[in-house]
């Protein structure tokens, strides 16, 4: 399984690397959005913490998203002073990195939390791994908002990428920002999961949860936890269903059904209640 997730931004990013350290053996981690390697960084002390140093972590393609990283204070960024040719050279070892494990394994299970553009970097250099590539997605919006259907974040953070990924992969899985961003799974400063990271008894990981919560929380009122949620989907836990619709992809990445449109598997229900209890049980809150 590869996580491909913009740690260090939405603290669900952080809680789903958690998660999936608790509950999958073959994890790969490669990085979205990626900012001078802190993203990197950030997931290999978290997975040390976690006693997974036998998860490989892959810095993914750089978006120059240096706004969407909390965590300086711990991840400090080094001097912006790499040029284009080096940017270039980390994105083709990143490709060689993910191609060489999709070689070698038969099926790759992609639980996409960031932007697409690994993903489409990675498909664009070998096609033929889009067959054998199971995409589940956080990201895309169906039902209008002001008379039109928004754009995800994930997906206006890179267009193209998502257009492209979007076009290439089999029957991607979506689940819907709709869904994700439930007032079920928010959390807020009086959240029991903060106080529960934030026990003096924690363990270190559960402290650097709670920091990046913290930080979060300076920015926005709360969170969600939609990246656990797709992820449980990947894991092909019954939380979400999904069903098949007719989906018209825009120039700006925004989606709409039409009854003609490219075949994708979007998100339909969601069991919160059971969820909530998966996902504290698999943490130990």
């Amino acid at each position: 399984m590869i996580l491909d997730a913009d740690i260090g931004w939405r603290p669900g990013g952080l809680i789903a690397l958690a998660v999936a350290a608790h509950v999958v053996p073959n994890l790969v981690v490669v990085t979205a959005d990626e900012t001078h390697g802190r993203r990197a960084q950030l997931a290999r002390h978290t997975l040390n913490l976690l006693a997974r140093t036998d998860v490989r972590v892959i810095a993914g393609f750089d978006l120059g998203g240096e706004d969407r990283f909390l965590l300086d204070h711990h991840h400090r960024s080094p001097a912006i002073n790499e040029d284009f040719l080096e940017r270039i050279r980390g994105l083709d070892r990143m490709i060689a990195a993910i191609v060489e494990l999709c070689e070698t394994a038969r099926r790759i299970q992609w639980v996409g939390l960031g932007p697409m553009s690994n993903l489409t970097a990675v498909v664009s250099r070998l096609p033929e791994i889009a067959d054998r590539v199971m995409v589940t997605q956080l990201g895309g919006a169906l039902n209008h908002h002001h008379g039109k259907t928004p754009v995800s974040h994930n997906f206006r953070v890179d267009p193209v990428s998502a257009g492209l990924a979007l076009r290439a992969l089999h029957t991607p899985r979506l689940v819907l920002d709709e869904h994700a961003d439930s007032d079920a799974t928010h959390i807020t400063p009086g959240s029991p999961f903060l106080s529960a990271f934030e026990r003096p008894t924690a363990p270190g990981w559960a402290h650097l949860l709670a920091v990046h919560l913290r930080a979060w929380f300076t920015r926005e009122p709360r969170t969600w936890l939609r990246e656990p949620l797709t992820l449980s989907a990947t894991l092909g836990l019954p939380f979400v269903t999904f069903r098949i619709e007719g989906i018209e992809i825009h120039p700006d990445a925004r989606l709409s059904r039409t009854p003609h449109g490219r075949p994708m598997q979007v998100s339909d229900t969601v069991d919160y209640p059971t969820f909530l209890t998966w996902t504290r049980d698999t943490l130990r809150i």
